[in-house]
């Protein structure tokens, strides 16, 4: 480290402690020796300002680096065996029996390998794979799913019961802390993102292909799609991991950008759409489709909401994205309200079923999670709470979300006999 041409001991240290941009300057131009010096000074001198807070900015930082490495050849091996535990069952088993309930489970399992691979918890691997393999018995015994909507219900769910699992993997031993849960939602909307970018470039290189091949009179698209294309598939959501966590470090902001932008789109087009509704004398009592939607809107919205909230930044003002949240969040209640009148009517009107139950359910999640975040949003906007508080409620909640999944998954078959 050098400063005006010399090495810098603790008492150039000393001599620019007055001077925050020549400090800032020697952290950057070599971290760890300056963290050395700066930790050491802060023991002797705990009456300093200025060496404590270098001290807890330092730790802090420190504390939340991302540990562990994992090479691209053990994410490729990674993929390859998930792949081959995808396709080579097909050339036994029905194609059309095995799919639907091992696919969509194993693509969400592989980022979890991913996870336990890179920090070597035997604890949470052991637990991992326990409930892997039992999961793995329990949909084999599974009826057919054309003979029960229990049964379809549950393997829809059943990548979010995974999902959670991943959170388990992503968060380990750290799991009760509210931080922690931040940065999965963080992950999870950048994935996601980045996942569809990996699904577009794949989808336009493989039309390449195939048209190429096509030019030379080789149809190869069964093939291709077969091996290939499904192996691409099923490894996107693996990929996107390894770019966000090493490739990025997990300083990439897509989510938070999109979340700007579709947050006040979304507040204007709830509201159009509920003005409409009311103008138009439509409901979503009778019509089982407009109820669909509802719901569908609600998810979005919903994550819109989330990702706007995680994403905040703690600066002490109140901006105007808040007021746009927080309107969203009331509007979506009403939605909310809506859905769930029409679900109690549907129930009384045509009896329960697993659908009814399941969409109930999911609503009434949803509507307790948008309530709690509305009550805390009105005390960060009012000084009586900080934007910490708010997320903190968001990210309190999502073990419920987990336990409801897990029941929709594991026992709702069970609760109506598989009918």
């Amino acid at each position: 480290m050098n400063y005006n041409g010399k090495k810098t001991d603790k008492n150039k240290i000393y001599e620019v402690l007055d001077k925050p941009h020549i400090l800032e300057e020697l952290y950057q131009s070599e971290p760890d020796s300056f963290k050395k010096i700066i930790l050491s000074l802060a023991k002797e001198n705990s009456e300093s300002k200025v060496l404590q807070v270098w001290k807890a900015r330092l730790e802090y930082t420190s504390k939340f680096v991302i540990e562990g490495f994992i090479s691209p050849m053990a994410v490729f091996i990674i993929a390859i065996v998930f792949g081959l535990l995808i396709r080579v069952p097909e050339f036994f088993i029905d194609y059309e029996w095995y799919y639907p309930r091992f696919v969509p489970f194993m693509t969400m399992l592989s980022p979890s390998v991913y996870f336990l691979y890179k920090n070597r918890n035997t604890k949470v691997s052991i637990t991992i794979a326990i409930f892997s393999l039992i999961t793995i018995l329990y949909v084999s015994l599974l009826p057919e799913i054309n003979q029960s909507s229990s049964v379809s219900m549950a393997l829809i769910h059943l990548p979010l019961t995974f999902l959670s699992l991943l959170a388990f993997s992503f968060l380990q031993e750290d799991w009760h802390q509210e931080i922690k849960r931040v940065a999965f939602i963080k992950y999870c909307g950048e994935i996601f993102i980045l996942t569809v970018l990996i699904l577009l470039g794949g989808g336009v290189f493989s039309a390449l292909v195939v048209g190429l091949f096509e030019m030379q009179d080789l149809s190869i698209e069964d093939l291709y799609m077969q091996n290939i294309g499904i192996l691409g598939v099923s490894s996107a959501p693996l990929v996107a991991t390894y770019l966000y966590d090493s490739v990025l470090k997990r300083e990439t902001f897509i989510t938070t950008l999109l979340a700007k932008i579709f947050a006040p789109l979304f507040t204007f087009f709830v509201f159009s759409y509920l003005s409409v509704m009311v103008f138009m004398g439509n409901t979503p009592f009778l019509n089982r489709d407009f109820l669909i939607v509802f719901n569908g809107l609600l998810i979005v919205v919903l994550a819109i909401v989330i990702f706007s909230i995680v994403n905040r930044t703690r600066d002490g003002s109140i901006i105007f994205s808040d007021y746009i949240n927080i309107s969203l969040i009331f509007i979506t209640l009403v939605i909310n309200l809506l859905a769930l009148s029409a679900i109690i009517f549907r129930l009384f009107e045509f009896g329960l079923s697993p659908n009814r139950f399941t969409v109930l359910g999911v609503n009434f999640l949803v509507f307790t999670h948008l309530s709690i975040m509305a009550l805390a949003y009105i005390k960060v906007v009012t000084n009586k709470a900080d934007i910490l508080y708010l997320k903190s409620k968001v990210v309190q909640y999502l073990p419920i979300y987990a336990v409801w999944f897990a029941f929709i998954s594991f026992f709702m078959p069970l609760f109506f006999s598989f009918t």
